[in-house]
């Protein structure tokens, strides 16, 4: 199984998905420059007006002229600052949101186990539709239960503990209708073996629940060898047991499903974070001269800008 390698993925990067991310990490760099900077220019500010003189209106002119001076120049060097960040923020999350994008378009061709996770989403569908079918084949079933139920105390022949015909074709039709439900459990529940099978090994691992396989058509073919009495309460039974699978436990398992499935698409978004997360970081710490990071960073701009400006639109 081929998982995310972070040292092979570093060597693979098409050229476009890697300018990105490096240009990511050198907008990362610059923001932090910028915290420290802002940090000094509040301490900065905060010095200067330690310095306002008591009673600045009664100051000479000069005085005040000079105070209010340093108030203007430090605050207008904190907004610069501030908007610096700001347009850093945006751009950072611009070029994520790009980067991001050609690299869950690279995982798919490059990264086998996200191919994986991917392709699991159909067994969702799949499983819905088996479990339709399944339901329609138990309904089926439940009517032919009942139907040979009702026939079963007319034309019995309590002497010889024989049904009539009629009764014996309705418990053949039954038998019938319970090979179909027993089909139907064993193909959703294949469904469920195959998506394990895939995914066990992977991130993606959540096994699918397993509906109980019923032995329904050996015990509608025993009904056929006992007193009507009997049979009638073996056709009750069954009729129970069927109609609590489909109104509670059937409700249940597919409730399950249908949460596990959701939880399976925010994984494959972790998964391309996750990736990303730690190419950025290898960025960061591998790809950034911090010579020359200023020149970048106004590059980047320059280049990006107009875009998040369109995108922002």
């Amino acid at each position: 199984m081929r998982s995310f390698n972070l040292s092979e993925s570093v060597q693979a990067l098409p050229a476009e998905l890697e300018d990105v991310i490096v240009r990511g990490a050198y907008l990362e760099h610059s923001a932090l420059e910028l915290d420290r900077v802002r940090h000094d220019q509040i301490m900065r500010m905060e010095s200067v007006r330690e310095t306002q003189p008591s009673f600045l209106f009664l100051q000479p002119k000069e005085t005040r002229v000079a105070f209010k001076v340093a108030v203007r120049d430090t605050s207008a060097e904190l907004t610069a600052i501030d908007r610096a960040l700001e347009i850093n923020k945006r751009l950072s999350d611009y070029l994520r949101g790009c980067s991001e994008v050609l690299l869950e378009s690279w995982l798919r061709t490059h990264c086998e186990e996200y191919r994986l996770g991917l392709a699991a989403g159909h067994y969702a569908t799949d499983w819905e539709e088996s479990l339709l079918r399944f339901n329609e084949y138990a309904h089926t079933f439940i009517q032919a239960l009942g139907s040979a139920r009702n026939m079963a105390p007319a034309g019995y022949d309590h002497e010889r503990g024989t049904f009539s015909q009629a009764t014996y074709q309705a418990i053949s039709l039954a038998h019938a209708a319970a090979v179909k439900v027993e089909s139907g459990i064993s193909a959703t529940n294949a469904i469920a073996e195959e998506h394990d099978r895939l995914l066990g090994k992977t991130v993606f691992n959540d096994p699918m629940p397993r509906l109980v396989q019923e032995p329904y058509a050996d015990t509608v073919a025993q009904i056929a060898s006992l007193p009507v009495t009997s049979a009638q309460m073996e056709f009750n039974r069954v009729i129970a047991a069927v109609e609590d699978l489909l109104v509670r436990e059937l409700d249940a398992v597919r409730s399950s499903v249908r949460v596990s499935f959701s939880d399976h698409e925010g994984r494959t978004q972790s998964y391309v974070r996750d990736a990303w997360n730690q190419l950025h970081a290898h960025a960061v710490a591998h790809s950034v001269d911090t010579e020359h990071v200023h020149a970048v960073v106004e590059q980047t701009e320059r280049a990006y800008m107009p875009s998040l400006a369109l995108a922002s639109a």
